[in-house]
């Protein structure tokens, strides 16, 4: 693979943040319920099925397909097993002599493993001229980091996995195939043509390769190299992200409950300081956060009602009040009343800043007001400039308190 220069650009420098409690939500991709949870049944093999796993000799896992709704509109999703080599768990005394560990080929779906794997990799990406731009066009944007870096961020934020977990990951979210697209629209009596929005894996380019000659606790730095897919490419070009509290995100345990922060995140986007609470049920949740049902209704509910009472614990929430149904003594379903607390709705507030002053200052680069056709190159010195700019506004109030509005394309 020939190695191409870097190339900077106005959007990738506006992507940087120095904040490291914050990450960037990239709304409609963030949302969509990309991966599989493995479940809590005691049932070894519905858990097995969960987990996406399977030996693939005269059979293959069926793709998982869902239906979500996002700003008023259905979307269907589906995802698609990442086939790799795992070591068989065969016993050393069923393998031939003086052979090596057999391989078996399995298919495995993106996990919750995957998805903190793929956050990190979110964060790195905002740090300073971590990415760059790639392709005959320079229009895909790519980045270049080691496995340790992954490691020791995560340890940083309480997760520890080892660098073959991390090399795992990375080849399932690899290698899983992702397709979003439209299902109309979600309001009744609507009707529109799908069509889709994204069919890639969330990096469809990735090649990791040892550098002997930096030395790690494991005898050798991964230098990894990826591209994000276009969806992603697309978010960052156009600016459609948003800070979000990457701290938060990585001290809730529960899938279930990040799904939901990023909800209210996209939510109260344009709240004011007398926001008013958002009523979610439970079932919107199962749908849209892709979580596992249990056999057991109640089991079902009692997770949901967890990953809502954790948003309370973590100061997201001030209050979440619940409304029930009963069949007879049964709860059959429950409805949240969820009230965002003043901390919450000022990191709203913070993340819309910063958005907007992105806006202005692209509008400021090009020259005019129109979304731009593609990224706009900048040089080393203008790069710098952009970065000194922006951190003179933000660190005045008054400059960005008018909401710009979205670039418009042309």
């Amino acid at each position: 693979m020939t190695k191409m220069a870097p190339t900077s650009a106005a959007q990738l420098i506006l992507f940087e943040l120095e904040d490291r409690s914050q990450s960037h939500l990239i709304a409609l991709y963030d949302l969509a319920p990309r991966f599989v949870f493995v479940s809590r049944d005691n049932d070894k093999e519905k858990v097995a099925k969960d987990k996406g796993e399977l030996v693939t000799k005269d059979s293959f896992i069926k793709s998982v397909r869902r239906e979500f709704a996002f700003r008023g509109r259905n979307y269907r999703l589906t995802v698609q097993p990442a086939r790799i080599d795992r070591l068989s768990t065969a016993k050393k005394d069923d393998r031939a002599p003086g052979s090596g560990p057999d391989l078996v080929e399995v298919e495995i779906f993106p996990s919750e493993r995957e998805q903190v794997v793929e956050q990190v990799v979110r964060r790195l990406a905002m740090d300073r001229s971590r990415l760059s731009l790639t392709g005959e066009n320079r229009d895909k944007v790519q980045m270049r980091f080691s496995l340790y870096e992954i490691q020791r961020e995560l340890r940083a934020v309480n997760h520890t996995l080892s660098i073959q977990d991390i090399r795992e990951s990375l080849t399932i979210l690899a290698r899983s195939r992702i397709i979003i697209s439209t299902g109309g629209s979600a309001e009744p009596g609507k009707k529109s043509r799908g069509q889709n929005l994204l069919e890639s894996t969330a990096f469809p380019v990735l090649a990791i390769r040892s550098r002997p000659d930096l030395v790690d606790e494991d005898g050798g730095v991964e230098e990894t190299y990826l591209e994000f897919n276009p969806l992603v490419s697309a978010a960052i070009r156009d600016l459609e992200f948003k800070p979000v509290s990457y701290a938060w995100l990585m001290k809730l345990k529960s899938p279930v409950s990040r799904w939901l922060y990023n909800r209210l995140s996209i939510e109260y986007d344009t709240a004011d300081d007398d926001a008013k609470p958002v009523s979610i049920s439970a079932d919107e949740i199962i749908k849209n956060s892709g979580m596992n049902e249990w056999s057991r209704r109640r089991d079902t509910l009692r997770v949901v009602t967890s990953a809502v009472d954790a948003l309370v614990d973590e100061g997201i929430l001030d209050v979440a009040d619940k409304e029930y149904t009963k069949v007879g003594k049964r709860i059959d379903a429950i409805d949240y009343v969820l009230t965002p607390s003043q901390k919450f709705l000022d990191q709203v507030r913070r993340g819309r800043r910063v958005q907007t002053t992105n806006i202005d200052l692209l509008k400021q680069i090009v020259g005019n007001a129109m979304r731009p056709d593609g990224f706009v190159p900048l040089k080393a010195g203008e790069a710098a400039e952009v970065r000194n700019k922006r951190a003179k506004r933000l660190a005045d109030p008054s400059r960005t308190e008018q909401a710009s509005l979205p670039l418009p394309k042309k």
